[in-house]
């Protein structure tokens, strides 16, 4: 039940998988084949409706004479009256299922129209639109026209006389109705094919998804017993010689059950070997065992004595050799004494130079500093006078302006005579006002430049003070760096004398540690052989209780392997 499930779904799954995308191109393709052949067949009927208008047309043309209308409504061509000769109109359009009509102006007058009674529909305007078009010498078409309760694919051709002129329209139309029939009896046998086809490759579909869906089956069952351990197992030849995807999934099943089936056989076999390898690694580890722990008590028996003797003289060594490491340190401390004394001077003297270098730059810098404020205090006072200068410029320039001032009242009062004297008037009133705004703007200039120059006057004055506090304390300064100086060189003097004497000490130090160092490290060479050689035993003996206890876990590991080998059925 549950494997014909699986076949079922898989199956059916290959089926929706081969023939949906079979039926979306089909009912995509019908889809646009239906709405090319509707626009292709409305273009067609068009072209045959403009030709059967024209020909209409063209059988009239042959009767001599212009179109007119006479005082009853008929229609004249010429000498003949075509509406006592309507049935004439229905010629053209014998085998054919179309309708022609000629109309004088916008008013049909001969037509193969009928109403419900047979009657032809006459004396009746075709649409302003319609006619817009063919009055403009335009051929008109439509799809889709209304014409005594029915939808007409038509087109309209203008009629005209021998002199040119538009009179009239020639209307050639047929159903839509007709078309549409057309249409759908197409469509009709295009479904009719394309569901045979989605039939036929549904079948194909069924047929190679039960076949494929057969073979899945079959691989998940050889899959199953796989994992229940049968390993006896037989891959069908039609399968493994199949040249497609399925046919190396069988390829490479078989490989896999023969492989697995060279493992467990070795497995089964290593793991036999391998319990009796335990057993035997057993007995041997528990023989091991016991000469061990013989052995292990004699040797420290021994090492008990040689330690014993060799705490004793590491007691005395460690004397001795506290007072010789405060006999080092000593030395060490008056070394260090020493040398830091000797960079103490070496500073020293470079800080005495440095001293001099910094005071000799102060005094330059000093000197720079005031330069420069001599040259700001001359810059002010050329500000001062420049200010002054731009203040007898805006003087000058409001003399002048009055001078043009009288000028122009002089030129006035002369007449035309002082008419080239008034156009000077005005240029020097121009230059004095040109003069004044100048004037103004020299005057703002230097109002900023006098408050720049000064604030920098005031900065000026705090660097100066400050320049004269720094030497001052640069004086201080140097004259603490000499008293250092001097209290370094005394230090050192003593710190050579304490040196000497402690190397002295030293010396003397040396010779007594060396002898007791001698006699220590041949004790502790003793102790030490008796203690590795103790350490060796007791390492010793836990390794080979290590391998006792790995040989029971290799006997029991291999009894757990040879279990679960038995799940494997070859």
């Amino acid at each position: 039940m549950k494997t014909n499930r699986g076949l079922g779904g898989i199956a059916a799954k290959l089926v929706l998988l081969g023939v949906l995308p079979t039926l979306a191109v089909a009912i995509i393709s019908l889809i646009f084949s239906t709405v090319s052949l509707k626009s292709g067949m409305e273009t067609e009927a068009l072209r045959g409706l403009e030709m059967l208008a024209l020909a209409v047309g063209g059988g009239y043309s042959d009767i001599p004479g212009d179109y007119t209308l006479d005082a009853e409504g008929n229609l004249w061509k010429g000498e003949q009256n075509l509406t006592i000769q309507m049935e004439n109109l229905d010629k053209f359009t014998e085998g054919h299922e179309a309708d022609v009509t000629l109309c004088y102006g916008k008013t049909r007058k001969l037509t193969s129209l009928k109403d419900a009674n047979g009657k032809r529909i006459v004396d009746t305007d075709i649409s302003d639109e319609v006619w817009q078009t063919v009055s403009a010498d335009k051929i008109y078409e439509t799809t889709s026209i209304k014409i005594n309760g029915q939808n007409y694919c038509a087109c309209y051709v203008p009629l005209k006389n021998t002199d040119g002129n538009i009179i009239g329209c020639i209307f050639a139309g047929q159903p839509s109705a007709q078309i549409s029939a057309f249409i759908n009896s197409i469509v009709i046998r295009m479904v009719l094919i394309i569901l045979l086809t989605v039939a036929i490759a549904a079948i194909v579909a069924l047929l190679y998804a039960r076949n494929m869906a057969g073979i899945l089956v079959t691989v998940g069952k050889h899959l199953t017993r796989l994992s229940e351990g049968d390993l006896n197992i037989t891959i069908r030849d039609k399968s493994i010689k199949r040249g497609d995807e399925v046919g190396e999934m069988a390829r490479a099943l078989k490989a896999l059950v023969e492989r697995l089936r060279d493992i467990v056989e070795n497995l089964k076999a290593s793991a036999d070997t391998l319990f009796r390898s335990g057993n035997e690694l057993d007995e041997m580890a528990g023989q091991s065992s016991a000469a061990a722990d013989e052995i292990s008590r004699a040797v420290e028996d021994i090492s008990k004595g040689a330690v014993s003797q060799a705490e004793e003289i590491e007691s005395a060594t460690r004397e001795i050799s506290n007072m010789g490491d405060v006999i080092e340190n000593i030395v060490h401390n008056v070394g260090d004494l020493t040398d830091t004394s000797d960079n103490m001077n070496s500073a020293g003297a470079a800080s005495t130079q440095t001293m001099n270098e910094l005071s000799a730059s102060n005094d330059r810098t000093v000197a720079a500093i005031t330069r420069i404020a001599d040259q700001i205090y001359l810059t002010n006072n050329s500000v001062e006078k420049i200010g002054s200068a731009a203040s007898l410029i805006t003087a000058i320039a409001d003399q002048t302006s009055l001078l043009s001032l009288n000028a122009s009242i002089e030129s006035a009062r002369a007449g035309e005579a002082g008419r080239g004297f008034a156009v000077v008037a005005d240029e020097i009133s121009k230059l004095a006002a040109q003069s004044e705004e100048a004037a103004d703007g020299i005057q703002k200039i230097i109002n900023t430049l006098q408050e720049e120059s000064a604030e920098t006057m005031r900065v000026m004055a705090e660097a100066q003070e400050s320049i004269r506090e720094q030497q001052q304390k640069l004086d201080d300064t140097k004259s603490r760096f000499d008293d250092v100086s001097r209290g370094i060189t005394i230090s050192r003097q003593g710190t050579n004398v304490i040196r000497t004497n402690a190397d002295s000490c030293d010396q003397s130090r040396g010779q007594v540690i060396d002898v007791i160092t001698n006699l220590s490290a041949i004790s502790e060479e003793n102790a030490a052989s008796a203690q590795e050689t103790t350490a060796s035993m007791q390492e010793l003996n836990a390794g080979i209780n290590m391998l006792a206890d790995s040989a029971g876990n290799l006997r029991e590991l291999s009894m757990e392997l040879n279990k679960q080998m038995e799940f494997f059925k070859l």
